[in-house]
């Protein structure tokens, strides 16, 4: 008899984790199609959901809602999981079209607790994040020249005209010769002010694919509006009184050859 209650107290243990392992993958699937009717069937009236804040159910739906046409979003792949009782435990890795697209690495991995309370999701916690930094670091990276070229090409957009659409953008700037993504990478490590100890060539800030103030001895301080083209490692600086030669040594350094003789050298941001 005792067995019989033994084996009837496991079977349906048993049973309930893999109810609850249902449970968590419907809850992903939906998240990731961003189906709030069908969260809002899995998770309690008291949810809620902490991660680098808490939100709980009203938020969370509101939150996934808003992101239903935002093509930048995130999707949870379920990488592990370990079920018992009412709390199943999960290792999620984070992807996105962007991060495909442009092979950002590594990948975001979520650790996370879902517990359960009378059939429905009640919490979910994410315990711990790998990777953030270095994710981010590298998307930046491989980001800035796509964000350079959609500005040249369509001018200034709002954040949530290029996130809804970001597929098309990042499709249309990958159909370009290496050749010219090269450039455009130059074009925006190129972006910002540079300073040096040559009194006629005090500061140069570059903006744009063409423009160029240069700030020095001749200007009396006031920047003087000039142009710029690219010419492989050189940048060619036009101005009223000529032409003057630049070498790209790095993303943070510029040599100048001539009257601009001298180290030009980016500041932060």
């Amino acid at each position: 008899m005792k067995k019989l209650f033994l084996c009837t107290c496991v079977f349906f243990l048993f049973a309930a984790c893999q109810s609850n392992e249902r449970t968590v993958k419907a809850f992903l699937a939906a998240t990731n199609s961003n189906d709030t009717g069908k969260i809002s069937q899995i998770i309690s009236e008291d949810f809620t959901y902490t991660g680098d804040f808490t939100l709980n159910k009203e938020m969370y739906l509101k939150n996934i809602d808003s992101l239903k046409y935002n093509e930048s979003r995130f999707n949870f792949n379920l990488l592990n999981i370990q079920n018992c009782d009412s709390i199943v435990k999960t290792e999620e890795k984070l992807t996105s079209i962007v991060d495909s697209l442009l092979d950002v690495t590594p990948k975001i991995i979520n650790n996370k607790t879902y517990r359960f309370s009378e059939g429905k999701l009640k919490s979910v916690t994410v315990d711990t994040v790998l990777n953030a930094i270095e994710y981010w670091n590298n998307l930046l990276e491989k980001a800035e020249p796509v964000e350079f070229w959609i500005k040249e090409q369509y001018g200034e957009l709002d954040d949530n005209e290029i996130f809804t659409n970001i597929k098309k953008y990042l499709t249309e700037y990958l159909t370009l010769p290496v050749s010219e993504r090269k450039k455009i990478k130059t074009y925006t490590n190129l972006q910002g002010v540079y300073v040096s100890d040559n009194i006629l060539f005090k500061k140069l800030i570059f903006r744009g694919k063409k423009t160029v103030s240069v700030i020095g001895l001749g200007t009396l301080g006031v920047p003087y509006a000039a142009s710029y083209e690219l010419d492989e490692n050189y940048v060619k600086i036009m101005t009223g009184d000529g032409e003057f030669l630049l070498e790209i040594k790095d993303n943070k350094t510029l040599i100048g050859e001539g009257f601009a003789e001298g180290t030009y050298k980016k500041q932060n941001n």
